[in-house]
């Protein structure tokens, strides 16, 4: 039997590189990888409570034009947006059927029964607001202190648990009726008149 003997390899001088470089590919894969599961779970959650908050308010009586629909405008874009487009758009509040619509300027908002104010428009937060003001429209955000600068409903998380707070004064003076049943699950703030 012949056996051969082999010389011992010598390391290679690109080995070295060649880890390192894949490190740094492992690396940006899993930056650019989407979020994790957590926060589309998160986005869910918070539709689903605003779904649930809705049934909770009485709005005046609403002009013919809606034909029935409860018209919820969403103005901007992020990831609740999505999730509230995939849930509402299937769902009825009151008996009425939801109607999702998109607006890219707060001024189309009006006519709406419900305007979510994505986080891309967090900077102008006032001029929306003052477009809806006496309206009686609804105004939710996921932007921290929007019920108490202004706004009806804003999330707000605490932990691990997501919580919502409520301007009643704010709400009150633009025509809604806010369930005692929502209000003692929420956070109550009143950014005055």
């Amino acid at each position: 039997m012949d056996v051969r003997r082999f010389p011992a390899r010598r390391p290679s001088p690109f080995r070295a590189p060649r880890l390192v470089l894949a490190a740094l590919l492992c690396a940006a894969l899993a930056l650019a990888a989407p979020r994790p599961a957590r926060a589309t779970e998160l986005n869910t959650t918070k539709a689903q409570m605003l779904w649930n908050i809705a049934k909770f308010v009485q709005w005046p009586e609403q002009p013919a034009a809606t034909r029935g629909a409860l018209v919820f405008t969403i103005l901007g874009e992020d990831e609740l947006a999505v999730a509230l487009t995939q849930l509402l758009s299937t769902k009825t509040i009151g008996g009425r059927p939801v109607f999702v619509r998109f607006v890219r300027r707060a001024q189309d908002a009006r006519g709406s029964q419900i305007l979510y104010v994505a986080q891309s428009e967090a900077a102008h937060m006032d001029e929306v607001l003052s477009a809806v003001s006496g309206a009686s429209v609804l105004t939710v955000a996921d932007v921290p202190a929007f019920a108490a600068h202004g706004g009806m409903v804003g999330f707000a998380s605490d932990g691990p648990r997501v919580r919502f707070e409520i301007n009643l004064g704010h709400a009150e003076r633009q025509g809604l009726k806010v369930s005692a049943k929502l209000l003692a699950l929420a956070r109550v703030v009143d950014s005055g008149p």
